[in-house]
């Protein structure tokens, strides 16, 4: 038996659906022991010779098979939604905690080991919730009450129970440790195949130019074998636990037959109780066995905890950026309960930073210092400067990724919140399926909202002369579009998310000199309702912007 503190309490959570599922449990045990007493009492009843009591325990027989039959098919309901539950709960604030500044800057983090986190770790501590959980309960709560109607029936069959029971739950304990040390270097090697695999994936054609695939052939075996080698491990490691489980389960079975073949033997008819004894004693190991299966079943989940533990998902703590409080959820699109959506949906007028300064940790002297901007709604404003000058250090602090020595960053008179703004990156990331699909994770789906963001977007016209329209497909990061689609596309997107302030980071660096028109000329267009501030390396998308931020090589903001 295998206590996670981490997984009980995220069981713990949902109290109602945990205790539905062990109550469950708890009727289908019971109906298996009810099973048991009605078929030693039509044994009893046969040898008697009382045709009427066969009947009726037959008629009982039939009868609990059924309930059980339809507990179980509940248990199972009851259970598989305590895992959605838990699954759903620790994938999103493992998607929070993975959004905290301190992540999004860590350049040694991985995006393939967290993606085996988030997916297969995050999936595997189902089984262990929604079902290892309850079983320990069920356990606890059933073995007793069989090993006292034992007792009450035949003492010496009832201990012989008892400590087959105990054995089997003590001794594999003997393993824990070193079972939780295999299962953590198994996990390990599993999180580093995945990570290598999805960086291979990701520069195959690097790869390929550089005629370096049989070097990351040869890296990927390594890992694999790697992994092989830590899954026989605990292969092994597993397999002598349930040896032991196995060993204390038949130990104690045959004990308790040897009592009742005992009591048989000395010439004593076989009586109820003999057949009671022999078909309890078996009932009594049932959540034993049951547990024993569900811990194998949810073992990949139990060894990636450590790994859904660094990043936070298994933590009370409430991820937010800097400057924000957990009644500002940075997480929260919507602006959580009670938010004003219509007073957010209102245009906002000024965007104004006062007196900004941020140093990176170590730094001998600030990145941006002293730094006043104002941003309006109505013209587009570009933030411009050579390499290094603090133009993406900007933009993180107005999206709260860092927090600011000094200095103050407001729209319309109140402190800028996350959800206050849309971005659209340099290299938008676009999925994997329709242009519908890309837009909508917006959380816009209606037809119409579609279309005028697209039209705002200057995208409309060639979505439209798409082969299926906005049901067009997309493939994997959008290279089925052109560099001036993909980059509509996003900003198409960002609208959609209505927000009041939009930033966009190098929006023509793909583009030609045509495509970087356009997109310009869109930017204008929409700053029409919305606070535009965009980044740029390029002067010539300069041409007809009424306010440029010059971020110069002392980092002092002046507007021209």
């Amino acid at each position: 038996m295998m206590i996670v503190p981490p997984l009980w309490r995220e069981a713990a959570r949902f109290p109602a659906d945990l205790a539905r599922s062990v109550a469950l449990l708890v009727l289908v045990f019971l109906a298996h022991v009810g099973q048991a007493v009605a078929i030693a009492w039509s044994m009893s009843a046969v040898l008697r010779g009382q045709a009427q009591d066969v009947l009726l325990a037959l008629s009982m027989i039939l009868g609990i098979a059924m309930l059980r039959l339809v507990l179980s098919l509940a248990q199972a309901s009851a259970a598989a939604r305590l895992g959605g539950r838990v699954r759903q709960a620790v994938r999103r604030r493992a998607m929070e905690a993975a959004l905290v500044p301190e992540r999004l800057h860590d350049t040694a983090a991985r995006d393939g080991s967290m993606r085996a986190s988030l997916g297969d770790g995050v999936d595997g501590i189902d089984a262990y919730v929604s079902k290892y959980v309850p079983a320990i309960v069920q356990l606890l709560l059933t073995c007793p009450i069989v090993v006292v109607v034992l007792l009450v029936t035949s003492p010496w069959a009832g201990l012989c129970v008892a400590a087959g029971v105990l054995f089997a739950l003590v001794g594999p304990m003997a393993w824990k440790r070193m079972m939780a040390r295999r299962g953590l270097d198994h996990w390990d090697s599993y999180e580093a195949l995945s990570a290598d695999l999805l960086e291979s994936l990701r520069g195959m054609a690097t790869l390929r130019t550089l005629g370096d695939v049989s070097g990351t052939r040869e890296r990927l075996q390594h890992r694999s074998e790697a992994l092989r080698r830590a899954t026989e491990r605990v292969m092994r490691v597993s397999l002598g636990e349930t040896s032991v489980t196995d060993a204390a389960v038949q130990g104690g079975a045959v004990a308790a037959a040897a009592v009742a073949v005992t009591h048989a033997v000395t010439g004593q008819a076989p009586a109820l109780e003999v057949y009671l004894i022999l078909l309890l004693s078996s009932e009594a190991f049932r959540p034993v066995r049951e547990l024993s299966r569900h811990w194998h079943a949810g073992f990949l989940g139990l060894t990636a905890v450590p790994g859904l533990e660094r990043i936070g998902a298994l933590s009370e703590r409430r991820t937010a950026a800097p400057g924000h409080t957990t009644s500002d959820p940075v997480s929260d699109p919507e602006g959580g309960p009670g938010s004003d959506r219509a007073a957010e949906d209102r245009p906002a007028d000024v965007l104004r930073v006062r007196g900004l300064s941020f140093r990176y940790p170590d730094a001998p002297r600030d990145v941006i210092h002293d730094l006043d901007l104002t941003a309006r709604r109505g013209s587009l404003t570009a933030v411009v400067g050579a390499s290094g000058a603090g133009k993406s250090t900007l933009f993180d602090l107005l999206l709260g990724f860092l927090t600011p020595r000094t200095g103050s960053i407001d729209l319309d008179g109140r402190p800028l919140r996350a959800r206050d703004i849309a971005v659209v990156s340099q290299r938008p990331v676009l999925f994997a399926g329709t242009v519908r699909d890309n837009l909508a994770v917006a959380g816009a789906t209606a037809e119409a909202d579609l279309v005028e963001a697209c039209r705002d977007a200057g995208i409309l016209d060639e979505v439209q002369r798409f082969p299926r329209g906005f049901d067009t497909e997309v493939t994997e990061a959008g290279t089925s579009l052109s560099g001036g689609q993909r980059q509509r596309l996003a900003l198409a997107r960002a609208l959609l998310a209505r927000s009041p302030v939009l930033l966009v980071d190098e929006p023509t660096s793909a583009l030609d000199a045509d495509r970087s028109a356009d997109v310009v000329r869109t930017l204008h267009r929409v700053a029409r309702d919305r606070v535009v501030l965009m980044i740029s390396h390029r002067t010539e998308t300069l041409t007809g912007v009424p306010d440029v931020l010059s971020l110069d090589s002392e980092h002092l903001g002046s507007t021209s």
